[in-house]
């Protein structure tokens, strides 16, 4: 059980390095446009998968492709700022949950209009 909170504890770590990475060290206007959501990180600490989304979703795919270009980079803010003996590699996902939540609200739309 311990060993959870110390992973939920780096992937909030992660998720704020990553966060102020993108705000603050990249000047890619692209990549600015990201939002990280969470990370979820390997038992092993291997992999670090950081869901972002952004505001204009015609845009994600580009973000996506331009934002894993640049693992690296984030990989090594990582292996910085953790105290781990390897830092993890950096996947960029898109967070679809939002989409779900406007998806089940319209739903929801409909039914109490239908009622």
């Amino acid at each position: 059980m311990g060993n959870d909170i110390k992973l939920k504890r780096y992937e909030s770590l992660i998720a704020d390095l990553i966060s102020n990475a993108i705000t603050k060290e990249i000047y890619d206007p692209l990549i600015q446009l990201a939002t990280v959501h969470y990370v979820t990180l390997t038992k092993d600490k291997s992999i670090a998968k950081v869901y972002i989304s952004c505001y204009d979703k015609t845009m994600i795919n580009k973000i996506l492709k331009k934002i894993n270009g640049a693992a690296g980079f984030f990989r090594t803010i990582l292996a910085k700022n953790l105290d781990l003996r390897k830092a993890p590699a950096v996947v960029f996902f898109n967070d679809e949950t939002i989409d779900r939540f406007d998806e089940i609200d319209a739903l929801l739309d409909q039914i109490r209009g239908s009622e």
